[in-house]
């Protein structure tokens, strides 16, 4: 082995950024004639923990798993956990947004979309949570959080403005206070139907389910099973205000000039 001249020693160890590797190897001759520099790194697209998690692309009818090495732009990807699957349906434009899984046996399927910017979905502190959303359905701005073992199916072509909360459980235990049951249990899957407008900062609590063709209104409170299509739904609670609506993505003026 070649001796390291003085000079050069002195240079690096007074770099203070090279200052420890330099010493580390001169007190180990073994050291320095072994070293490797250490092996490339894959960039993998998204953090996985555990057994039998899986990410399924579909485009175009063909499904396939996703590659080590890919990613969703916009779309952050996290699994703690054993048997999950997501599943997604391309092309998704999506922006800003993140999946959280930190348990077991959780299914999330979400249908192409042109717009989910702004999602925040979280799967923990539970097991078997479901969660679907149509196709065609556009989010602006959105937290879809699935606690205990909690439900929530969202329809296709549905219209979700911003600062929209999702509920699909309690996500703490209200007891009786003399017996020390559970009074507050998910009984039933969030259910919005289809080609639903969802107004800005509208909540959703647990067990809620609404029709298709419906409005909900701004800063609504959407808490129980209205059980009707093409209504409006408004308030805090909510309640159906009109009936007999349907409703459309182009503003009044736009549909006022097709008309002419």
């Amino acid at each position: 082995m070649k001796k390291i001249p003085a000079k050069l020693i002195c240079f690096f160890i007074k770099n203070k950024n090279k200052r420890n590797f330099i010493y580390n190897l001169l007190i180990n001759k073994t050291k320095l004639a072994n070293y490797m520099p250490p092996p490339h790194t894959k960039n993998i697209g998204y953090t996985i923990q555990g057994k039998n998690n899986k990410i399924i692309l579909i485009e175009n009818g063909i499904e396939r798993l996703l590659s080590i090495e890919e990613k969703i732009k916009g779309l952050e990807i996290s699994i703690k956990g054993n048997n999950n699957l997501i599943r997604l349906k391309l092309p998704i434009n999506a922006e800003n947004s993140k999946i959280e899984i930190g348990n077991d046996n959780v299914s999330i399927e979400i249908g192409n979309t042109s717009r989910f910017f702004n999602v925040f979905i979280r799967c923990c502190f539970g097991c078997n949570q479901t969660l679907k959303i149509g196709q065609n359905t556009t989010i602006s701005g959105a937290n879809i959080i699935l606690d205990a073992e909690s439900k929530c199916i969202i329809g296709e072509d549905c219209k979700i403005s911003n600062s929209i909360r999702i509920w699909a459980s309690d996500g703490h235990a209200i007891l009786d206070a003399h017996t020390l049951e559970c009074i507050n249990e998910t009984t039933e899957p969030i259910v919005i139907g289809n080609h639903v407008w969802i107004g800005e900062a509208v909540r959703i609590t647990k067990n809620a389910r609404v029709g298709n063709n419906c409005i909900l209104g701004g800063g609504s409170v959407i808490c129980k099973n209205y059980a009707e299509d093409n209504v409006i739904i408004a308030g805090n609670p909510g309640k159906i205000i009109k009936r007999g609506i349907t409703w459309d993505r182009r503003n009044p003026y736009d549909l006022k000039r097709i008309k002419k």
